[in-house]
């Protein structure tokens, strides 16, 4: 039964961890400096203008 327990706080620990990664890649992608350059017209591939 501890054993039980011990596999289950792992598979919780390791799908938590798995979450704030993907949490971190999305957030530095969103927020990368190279998008917020001086040089840009504010408009990019990904923002949905043409």
């Amino acid at each position: 039964m501890d054993t039980s327990l011990i596999l289950q706080y792992i598979i919780v620990l390791l799908i938590v961890a798995f979450a704030c990664y993907s949490l971190f890649r999305v957030l530095r992608k969103n927020f990368a400096p190279k998008k917020f350059s001086s040089k840009r017209n504010g408009c990019d591939k990904d923002c949905g203008c043409s």
